[in-house]
């Protein structure tokens, strides 16, 4: 009798939905598959049959077998499944073992939603402060790391930034400001970045992937799969993201099981939400304007005791009929980001927001930030979708703010070398998730 013990893996596809090119179906010969730490429960065999159903007339109470839509081969039917594919995983960093997340599942997994920058350096020491916006380094990160996000262990709490101008006269510019423990020589921590695509890279992601079902008896494979959804919220204080894949197509092959895969675990250490400031900028960021500078915006730390944040893909499927697919690809038509803080003291200086349309930057760090390690997110222009003057006072509890934010469009990245905005990587993006290497 076989045991439902089963792991999940994945693989990055070099083409959508991993087509043999001799027969035109999906095929795993030349997929390297990573098994993935997560969570169990979420480990099912996924999708549901798509089916042509037949209402024909008939001279009794009996209906006819519905017709599957698929293809053929060798005068076969060939079994097609489409659905979801759900994953959770916490967030435990690369660590010293390498300094890249391209051959990571973590990368692996943002990746297939999102696009990614790995900075030119992985730390360097400033060699003076000008402020709290702004560091000489001792070796300057090259122009295309603007936007990336960056992280310093001050006084003992993992703070970050990202990084808004390169400057030609050698200083690196970053906002929203880091505290006033920002003095001396710190290292500067450099985190691998993931964005959405904006403007003119609108609708693109790093890669597709495929996932693998394995266990007892048992084995299923998804193809063509795309980041529909991630959700990040707490877990005693550790960060746990909910991952929801739409698969292009899902088949099983239990007669080739060979039981589950231990999984593949980083070296690192989880993201805590401890250690850590949840900063909101006091002042707006540069949004509709084009900035003759990299925005430098002052910090306001929040007693923030609990977030959650979820970042929505709608997907589109680009139809065809040339493949069992249905589809070429599927593109990202349109993304949904909101962050929710739950405040236990009241910020009576944000009370107006909604208000006065207000747009700030907000950032959520995690601790802890070192070589390898550290965890950010970040919203660079955002507004509050809810009236934050609207305290909760129920029971006997303490008095508590919501906080409910979205993203608008930023425009505060700039490239003083060419004197313009800077808008290619993670420049300019309107999301941030950054990991440390």
């Amino acid at each position: 009798m076989a045991v439902t013990h089963r792991s999940l893996s994945i693989a990055i596809e070099s083409s959508f939905g991993s087509l043999d090119s001799s027969t035109g179906l999906p095929s795993t010969s030349g997929l390297t598959y990573i098994s993935i730490p997560c969570e169990r429960d979420p480990i099912v065999i996924y999708g549901d049959v798509v089916a042509s159903e037949r209402t024909d007339a008939r001279d009794g109470a009996f209906s006819v077998p519905a017709e599957p839509d698929t293809v053929w081969a060798s005068g076969s039917r060939v079994r097609r499944r489409t659905g979801s594919i759900e994953c959770r995983v916490d967030l435990t960093t690369i660590g010293t073992a390498a300094n890249t997340y391209d051959a990571n599942y973590l990368g692996y997994l943002l990746g297939a939603g999102l696009l990614t920058k790995t900075p030119s350096q992985t730390s360097d020491t400033a060699s003076a402060i000008a402020s709290v916006n702004k560091y000489t380094p001792t070796s300057a990160p090259a122009v295309a790391d603007i936007g990336t996000l960056i992280g310093a262990d001050l006084s003992g709490r993992a703070e970050y930034s990202a990084i808004t101008d390169n400057d030609v006269s050698g200083d690196v510019t970053i906002s929203p400001a880091l505290s006033a423990n920002f003095t001396g020589t710190p290292t500067i921590r450099h985190l691998q970045t993931w964005y959405p695509g904006t403007r003119d890279r609108s609708g693109t992601k790093t890669h597709s992937v495929a996932f693998q079902v394995n266990g007892v008896d048992f084995k299923t494979d998804g193809f063509g799969c795309v980041l529909e959804s991630i959700s990040i919220s707490l877990d005693s204080g550790r960060l746990m993201a909910d991952l929801v894949y739409q698969a292009a197509i899902i088949q099983d092959d239990h007669a080739a099981a060979t039981g589950p895969v231990e999984p593949s675990y980083n070296t690192g250490a989880p993201a805590f939400f401890r250690g850590a400031y949840v900063v909101v900028s006091s002042t707006a960021p540069s949004s509709l304007t084009d900035p003759v500078a990299g925005d430098t915006l002052a910090r306001t730390d929040l007693d923030c005791e609990d977030f959650s944040f979820t970042m929505t893909n709608t997907l589109t499927p680009k139809g065809h009929s040339n493949s069992i697919l249905a589809m070429s690809e599927m593109e990202i038509s349109d993304i949904d980001v909101e962050l929710t803080l739950t405040l236990s003291a009241p910020n009576t200086s944000l009370d107006q927001d909604y208000f006065n349309r207000q747009l700030r930057q907000v950032l959520v760090g995690t601790g802890p930030v070192g070589d390898g390690l550290g965890c950010c997110i970040m919203i660079p222009c955002a507004y509050l979708n809810n009236d934050p003057s609207k305290y909760e006072v129920g029971g006997n509890d303490i008095v508590r703010q919501t906080l409910t934010y979205k993203q608008s469009r930023y425009n505060g990245d700039f490239d003083t070398g060419v004197s313009s905005p800077y808008n290619s990587n993670a420049g300019n993006s309107f999301l941030r998730i950054g990991l440390g290497i």
